[in-house]
């Protein structure tokens, strides 16, 4: 990033907190011979206070209905969230912080790093909770995350704190 005076400042942070949200199997939902699909999203919130910015990745796995469009209407049988806490230094949030227009702007790069950490994150979680499982075999793909981020994320300042 480059500050007012044209000198280079590196976004300092630090993973303050990983936390499984949710891990859902649903066996009734599960059926050994159809194809899988999987639902995947990420999405981001800051704590102004702290300065913190939550990563939240979601991936469910769900059987692909073999005459249905609509993959929403799909039961996952296991659906997974996962979050990641990164804290800011004060100079860092300074920089990505817009208090005239109350947005924080996390910037394509570093909001595909935090979700490419923080999908990693959720893999390992995956694996140890279906370790010994039939479901272990699913493993979320090591795709780019940060594809899924088209520009820098702009996160209201005015959104509750994040919990």
């Amino acid at each position: 990033m480059t500050d007012e005076n044209n000198k280079q400042h590196r976004i300092n942070f630090a993973l303050v907190n990983i936390k499984t949200e949710k891990m859902d199997i649903h066996p009734d939902a599960f059926n050994d011979g159809q194809p899988v699909t999987v639902q995947a999203g990420v999405n981001f919130g800051v704590d102004k206070q702290k300065r913190l910015v939550k990563t939240l990745f979601n991936h469910n796995f769900v059987h692909r209905e073999e005459n249905s469009e609509d993959q929403n209407e799909a039961q996952p049988f296991i659906e997974l969230i996962v979050s990641c806490i990164f804290v800011l230094d004060p100079e860092s949030w300074k920089i990505l912080e817009n208090e005239e227009e109350q947005v924080f702007v996390l910037p394509k790069g570093l909001a595909s790093h935090f979700a490419i950490m923080t999908a990693g994150t959720a893999r390992g979680i995956l694996h140890n909770e279906t370790e010994h499982t039939d479901y272990n075999k699913f493993i979320i793909p090591a795709n780019n995350v940060g594809d899924i981020i088209p520009d820098n994320v702009q996160i209201p300042l005015s959104q509750p704190p994040i919990v």
